[in-house]
């Protein structure tokens, strides 16, 4: 009996761990190249949008007076504060969200088909293009957290540390190298919706519209409205602005305003240069 349960295991076929195509690894490289280049050209902006959203005294401005502001008191290198953090965080997010929906879509499609679901490319596609792009983000956020959290306490504290190494030792001293994921509910708040909404929005609107660039705006108009609100957590939850009821150590629970000086609103900026890094 043994024997005869030994031959029929080594007849069942294997699981194969999924492997990515010539294809997804050249949709991870470009999404890796597209993610980094749009992120670091629309820097400034999101600079401009983390201090108006993180600091109390500048919500009420319109965003050409921020930034006429923040150029005044803290110089024009701050508008790129977070460079290095930045890129590096969406390189690395593209690379894995692109290549892992086009893995986790081609899998799940040949599961299907496996069970012998009926026309599955077509009537179940629009749950696969959700799933797909949700899973692969989630694992992307990972990647992502430790740097865009990093990004953040630059952005909003000019003085938390003149380059991303030393915010990162800050960090990992400050607070333990875990506190680097502590923002990862809120990254994936915001980034899971968005990417559900750029992807699947993508491959929906393109199954009704024949114009590539339009489907990428209106994918994209998507995308930037559901993921708002977990912005604004976000950005609230790992600042550094004393302003915003922050203290660097990325919990709103922790944040005691009585206990941290707050600048006058016209104060001059002084102390260590903002580095762009």
């Amino acid at each position: 009996a043994v024997r005869g349960a030994s031959a029929a295991a080594a007849l069942r076929p294997r699981r194969r761990t999924p492997t990515p195509s010539p294809y997804e690894l050249r949709c991870a490289a470009a999404g890796a190249v597209s993610t980094c280049a749009s992120h670091t050209l629309t820097l400034p902006l999101d600079v401009l949008k983390t201090k108006i959203q993180s600091d109390a005294a500048l919500a009420g401005l319109t965003l050409v007076a921020v930034a006429k502001k923040v150029v005044r008191t803290q110089g024009p290198l701050s508008l790129l504060a977070g460079f290095t953090p930045n890129a590096a965080g969406y390189f690395m997010q593209g690379a894995i969200k692109f290549g892992l929906y086009e893995l986790h879509k081609r899998c799940a499609f040949e599961w299907l088909e496996r069970r012998g679901v009926a026309d599955a490319r077509r009537k179940h596609r629009v749950a696969v293009w959700v799933a797909a792009s949700a899973c692969a983000e989630v694992v992307a956020c990972l990647a992502l957290c430790p740097m865009e959290a990093t990004k953040i306490r630059l952005v909003t504290d000019p003085f938390y540390a003149p380059s991303t190494a030393a915010a990162l030792r800050r960090v990992v001293r400050d607070s333990g190298a875990g506190s680097l994921w502590q923002g990862v509910g809120p990254i994936m708040v915001r980034q899971v919706p968005y990417t559900v909404a750029k992807l699947a929005g993508y491959e929906a609107i393109a199954t009704r519209v024949d114009n590539p660039v339009l489907r990428g705006v209106l994918a994209g108009s998507a995308a930037a409205v559901v993921s708002q609100p977990g912005d604004v957590i976000l950005n609230r939850l790992c600042g550094g602005s004393a302003r915003a009821r922050l203290t660097g150590m990325c919990s709103l629970e922790q944040a005691d305003m009585a206990s941290v000086p707050v600048a006058a609103p016209n104060a001059p900026v002084s102390g260590r240069p903002v580095s762009a890094d």
